[in-house]
């Protein structure tokens, strides 16, 4: 018994020994509650923009379309996203896309990101063995 209350004594008192930054010290891994959620909404959107735009069968190349998505510090999208317009919602795409890019600046701006500000240039889309794809179109 007086072991273990020896052993308990002994395993609070060095938990009481962590180190804890200073609060003038800015720490981009510590979220606090409006970052954390902020960056769970961006992460649902991201995941909603990819099931938006996961089918990608297509009859030809005109139905094959990229979005620029998100928001780079210095201006201009993220990424490309590649979708069908057979079956894909474009009017829903757009208004979750505008939402994205929105939080995604919101972010850049609160973490104070940075970038090469060097710009995306869109990739040319096909169809090709009907699935839209990166690349040239068929001749």
């Amino acid at each position: 018994m007086k072991k273990t209350l020896t052993l308990a004594v002994f395993v609070l008192s060095l938990t009481g020994c962590a180190t804890v930054p200073a609060t003038t010290e800015n720490l981009v891994t510590q979220l606090d509650g409006p970052l954390a959620q902020l960056q769970l909404d961006t992460r649902q959107l991201q995941l909603r923009l990819e099931r938006l735009t996961e089918n990608k069968e297509c009859e030809q190349d005109n139905q094959c379309k990229v979005i620029g998505v998100g928001a780079r510090p210095c201006g201009g999208p993220d990424q490309y996203l590649l979708y069908s317009t057979l079956h894909t919602d474009e009017k829903m795409l757009s208004y979750t896309n505008d939402r994205y890019q929105k939080l995604k600046k919101q972010q850049n701006e609160k973490l104070g990101m940075m970038s090469t500000c060097q710009m995306l240039m869109p990739p040319a889309s096909a169809c090709v063995a009907q699935k839209c794809s990166i690349g040239q179109p068929a001749s």
